[in-house]
C-alpha cells in the first residue's frame, strides 16, 4: 500500500465490518450494499468491488483457518500525489482481513454495559462509514476517563443520536424509541435486525429521537452493533438506567436476536 494512498492521508474511504462463523457471513449482502453507497457518496469508484469480495471472503477466510471472528473490509480512494482535488487516474485501493474471535455470552448480556453523554464532535454525515473515526477515538478515550465502556453522542439540540460505534434505543412505556436514519447516524445493519425483530415481537417502535434528559429517566436503554449484537446499558453518566439492570423488552429482543443470528450462521442455514 502506497504511502501516496489517499486512505492514509486524507482518510478518503469507506469501510464494513462483517461477522463470519465457519464459511458463513452474517448478512454479507447487507454489508456489501452499505459499502457501494459509501463510494457512491464519496465519489469513488467502486465498480465490481462486490463481486469480488463476494468471491474472495470465503478463500481469505478458509486460509486463515479462523472458524469465527470478523473480516474488515476498506476501500480508499487509491493512491496520488497529495492533493485536495480528487484524482481522476487513481485506481481504488481495497483491502480486507481476518480478525478471529469470539462474541458476547449469554452471562455478558446480562451483565450489559456502560455509557457517557458526550456532545456530538463529528462531521454531519455520519450515514457514511467513513474511516476518518478520529472522533469516534476520542469519544470513546472520555468515555474510558469517565469509567464507561461506550460513548453516546448528543446533538446541539439535546437529542441522543447514537454510540461511538454502535446504534442506541431508548425503551419508555414499552416502546422502542431510536434515531430516524438520517445523515446524523449510520444506518446499521443489525439495527435494522433489531427494528424487523421488535415489530414482529409485538413491540411498537418509534424511529424517533429522545433528549438526553429523557434517556437518564428511560426504562431501558440498550445498543446495537455487528460485533456485539444487541446489549443493555445499564448505567449511563454513572446514573443508573432503571433498575439498574437488564430490563425485559432488552433481554426478550435479545433472545430472539441471538436466535436469528444462530439460524443465518448455522451450517444448515
Amino acid at each position: 500500500i502506497s504511502v501516496q494512498d489517499r486512505g492514509f492521508q486524507f482518510a478518503d474511504g469507506v469501510y464494513e465490518v462483517v461477522r463470519f462463523k465457519g464459511s458463513r457471513f452474517l448478512w454479507l449482502d447487507e454489508h456489501l450494499a452499505r459499502l457501494e453507497r459509501g463510494l457512491t457518496a464519496l465519489a469513488i469508484p467502486g465498480v465490481g468491488s462486490r463481486d469480488r469480495f463476494t468471491r474472495v471472503l470465503p478463500e481469505l477466510v478458509r486460509r486463515s483457518g479462523s472458524g469465527e471472528g470478523s473480516i474488515y473490509l476498506q476501500v480508499t480512494r487509491g493512491p496520488a500525489p497529495r492533493d485536495f482535488s480528487m484524482p481522476i487516474s487513481a485506481v481504488p485501493t481495497e483491502l480486507a482481513y481476518v480478525a478471529p474471535q469470539t462474541f458476547f455470552t449469554w452471562d455478558q448480556v446480562l451483565a450489559g454495559t456502560t455509557a457517557c453523554l458526550m456532545e456530538d464532535i463529528r462531521w454531519t454525515r455520519c450515514d457514511i462509514k467513513a474511516i476518518c473515526l478520529t472522533a469516534a477515538v476520542l469519544g470513546k478515550a472520555v468515555a474510558a476517563e469517565r469509567g464507561a465502556s461506550e460513548v453516546i453522542w448528543v446533538g446541539p439540540d439535546r437529542l441522543v443520536r447514537e454510540g461511538g460505534s454502535c446504534n442506541l434505543f431508548v425503551v419508555r412505556g414499552g416502546e422502542v424509541w431510536t434515531h430516524p436514519a438520517d445523515r446524523h447516524i449510520l444506518a446499521g445493519v443489525t439495527r435494522l435486525r433489531v427494528l424487523e425483530i421488535a415489530r414482529e415481537s409485538g413491540v411498537v417502535v418509534r424511529e424517533e429521537p429522545v433528549t438526553a434528559e429523557e434517556l437518564l429517566v428511560a426504562d431501558e436503554v440498550f445498543l446495537s452493533s455487528t460485533l456485539r449484537d444487541l446489549l443493555p446499558i445499564l448505567r449511563v453518566d454513572g446514573r443508573p438506567i432503571g433498575r439498574g439492570q437488564a430490563g425485559p423488552v432488552s433481554l426478550r429482543l435479545a433472545e430472539r436476536m441471538r436466535a436469528v443470528v444462530d439460524r443465518e450462521l448455522s451450517a444448515d442455514g
